[in-house]
């Protein structure tokens, strides 16, 4: 099998149709150029990026990346169209960000930053998955994407803090009665795309904010309505790389479960989690030593392997498919800190949500998720 570098794109070869959402900070270049203190810079884009991700999260989305002064975001679980209740949280996790700008513009006031202004475009289509470098971050990619863009980017100055929609996005919304009935769509004539097509695009307004807001009795919930957001900048931990650990506690009468992870810490964790199951534990944090120790093993009726994806050498993915070549029946668990969960399951042929793992693992979760995957 090929390996891939670490600047290196990978197209997965899957596609899916999805809502995808452009936010661009207007006036942003004109704003910076004010401000003579580097750090003051840092917290300027931090606040914009931190409080945006933090929002759209909450409704299901994911920021796949900045490219300067704008975010490319989109909900996975808009794959089905069909879904009232997802495409109405699309709806309102924009308005959302538009609401919580006036919070984040007071914070930046006080540190005399100037005040974010968005333009905020989104639309529905075709999208091509792609994984990047050692495959810890997903990319897309396609033509849905671009139009977006040119949606985002050819917008008037005077409609910025809306959100404009383009025509697949609209048909799709205007299809449910209900959202139909909740929001206004004003027809902004259109993006031109040739010199012979325009694009139709919408704005989106709300019919009756309060009766949005303070419906108990609706199914939907907005997480963070009406509430103040902590907007602090992330904190990033970089990981090191230790020696390798290669644990043992044989018994050949026992189920064999293989971990693997490049944190000898975390495999202790587990190993302390299983130490009284009744599986034989065998602990790798290099992934090229897992694997060749899999292959000089002569039954894999019962083994179970539990998978990081972000390691030196072999990926959790690239790890997977040698062992899936070696014997397809060996059971295989991700536990992983990335919170690509659908990217995995889109990319990963046949892989069940009961096979993925979001780290910190609880130790009954471990337990009763490698009984349920070791019958």
């Amino acid at each position: 099998m090929k390996n891939f570098s670490s600047n290196e794109v990978r197209f997965s070869g899957d596609s899916l149709k999805s809502c995808i959402g452009f936010i661009d900070l207007v006036d942003s270049t004109k704003n910076t150029i004010t401000i003579n203190n580097l750090e003051h810079i840092r917290i300027y884009y931090s606040k914009f990026i931190n409080s945006i991700s933090k929002i759209v999260k909450s409704y299901g989305g994911k920021v796949i990346k900045n490219m300067g002064d704008s975010l490319l975001l989109y909900f996975p679980k808009t794959s089905d169209n069909k879904n009232e209740k997802v495409f109405r949280e699309v709806i309102e996790c924009s308005m959302e960000i538009l609401d919580a700008r006036h919070v984040v513009n007071q914070e930046l006031s006080k540190q005399h930053l100037p005040p974010f202004s968005y333009r905020i475009s989104m639309d529905f289509g075709v999208l091509d998955l792609a994984l990047v470098g050692d495959y810890s971050q997903i990319d897309l990619f396609g033509s849905t994407i671009n139009l977006c863009s040119k949606i985002n980017s050819s917008s008037s100055p005077s409609i910025a803090n809306q959100i404009i929609i383009g025509d697949n996005c609209y048909r799709i919304l205007k299809s449910f009665s209900n959202i139909a009935n909740d929001y206004n769509f004003l027809s902004n004539g259109g993006c031109k795309i040739t010199e012979t097509f325009v694009y139709s695009t919408y704005s989106i307004k709300r019919v009756n904010k309060l009766s949005l807001i303070d419906d108990s009795s609706s199914s939907i919930k907005f997480p963070l309505r009406n509430k103040l957001l902590d907007y602090s900048t992330d904190d990033f931990i970089d990981t090191k790389y230790k020696k390798d650990l290669f644990f043992h506690q044989r018994d050949n009468n026992k189920k064999k479960i293989i971990l693997v992870d490049d944190d000898p810490d975390i495999l202790l964790t587990y190993e302390s989690f299983l130490n009284e199951s009744r599986y034989e534990i065998i602990s790798f944090t290099n992934s090229t030593n897992a694997l060749n120790y899999i292959k000089t093993l002569s039954n894999f009726e019962d083994l179970l392997v539990t998978l990081d994806i972000r390691m030196k050498d072999l990926n959790g993915f690239q790890l997977y498919q040698q062992i899936k070549a070696i014997d397809p029946t060996i059971k295989i668990l991700f536990i992983t800190a990335l919170d690509i969960l659908d990217e995995i399951l889109t990319i990963v042929p046949g892989l069940s949500k009961d096979q993925i793992l979001i780290k910190p693992v609880e130790e009954k979760v471990l337990l009763n998720t490698i009984k349920k995957l070791s019958k």
